[in-house]
């Protein structure tokens, strides 16, 4: 009489490692997402529409000084991993210098650019590049609004024409932190990840705790497999803000590729505590489980990420 493994034999293989177990529990998720309205990845204009904090942070104007983030370009995920709906992703709360709305123009300012952020603020973006257009081509040095116009191109994805303005702008005010940090997030949108490092080393020379700068420079060298050189910014940065979910998950990828299991497990554990719906923590916990040979809790894991994926 056969048993009950005799009867599934292939379903038995498939959990005999911890690679079986971690591809099968992806798998799982994917096949959630995939009966979700919110499974599709998000794009940097999806981000800027619905105000989404990072896993380079997106859009952020030169009047108030604040960076995209760059992770939101970056597919860090393991081979396996799914991506996750933009309500999911690791996120932090967002920092006093970031994700802020842009001042009020001063009284005076060009009527062009007063028409261009209305218009923009109505989702009209073909109106507002052609007043930015129309404003630069009288005033070039006008910055606001050539990164403005940036931020518009890069959301079209046209990333190239967006580092061109932002190149322009960069003329002008060559120190200027929130140009900086855009053209960071979009080189490193394009894998150009030296050039984003010396956008982002040149932040940090000027404000050692940027967190921005730190948190993405950490992202940007752990892509170039400078690996301990990443989590050193990575550490930095949850040094500098410990609030910030989207560090800590970053961080705990670093540590687990460098087979610091223990640091990686307590920075996938921070990442939760702080943004409990967080299924590629999780996942991340599993992974760390797994190679614990723990793999019992590993499947408990995978399998919260997989129902949190599936809300």
């Amino acid at each position: 009489m056969m048993n009950s493994k005799d009867k599934n034999p292939k379903r038995d293989r498939r959990w005999q490692t911890s690679q079986e177990r971690a591809r099968v529990a992806a798998e799982l998720i994917e096949e959630a997402e995939s009966l979700t309205e919110t499974g599709a990845i998000a794009t940097p204009h999806d981000v800027a529409r619905d105000e989404l904090p990072p896993p380079i942070r997106v859009a952020h104007s030169v009047a108030t000084p604040g960076p995209r983030d760059i992770t939101d370009q970056l597919d860090d995920r393991d081979p396996e991993e799914p991506a996750l709906p933009p309500s999911q992703q690791p996120a932090s709360p967002p920092s006093t210098s970031t994700n802020l709305p842009e001042a009020a123009p001063p009284a005076g300012d060009d009527p062009l650019y007063v028409s261009a952020k209305e218009a923009s603020e109505r989702g009209e973006t073909d109106k507002a590049a052609a007043s930015y257009r129309e404003l630069l081509a009288k005033n070039p040095g006008h910055v606001k609004a050539r990164n403005n116009l940036a931020l518009i191109l890069d959301a079209r994805g046209d990333r190239d024409g967006a580092l061109a303005e932002l190149d322009r702008a960069l003329e002008a005010e060559p120190d200027n932190t929130a140009l900086l940090l855009n053209r960071a997030a979009i080189l490193g949108a394009t894998v150009r990840y030296a050039a984003a490092q010396r956008d982002l080393q040149r932040v940090l020379r000027a404000d050692p705790d940027n967190v921005e700068a730190l948190f993405n420079l950490g992202i940007v060298l752990t892509r170039r497999g400078m690996w301990r050189e990443g989590t050193d910014q990575l550490r930095r940065a949850v040094q500098v803000e410990p609030g910030r979910a989207a560090a800590w998950y970053y961080l705990g990828e670093a540590l687990n590729h460098m087979d610091d299991l223990t640091g990686a497990h307590a920075a996938y554990e921070r990442a939760v505590e702080l943004q409990p719906v967080n299924p590629r923590a999780l996942y991340g916990i599993g992974k760390v489980l797994d190679r614990l040979n723990r793999p019992d809790e590993a499947t408990v894991m995978y399998r919260r990420s997989r129902e949190m994926s599936g809300r």
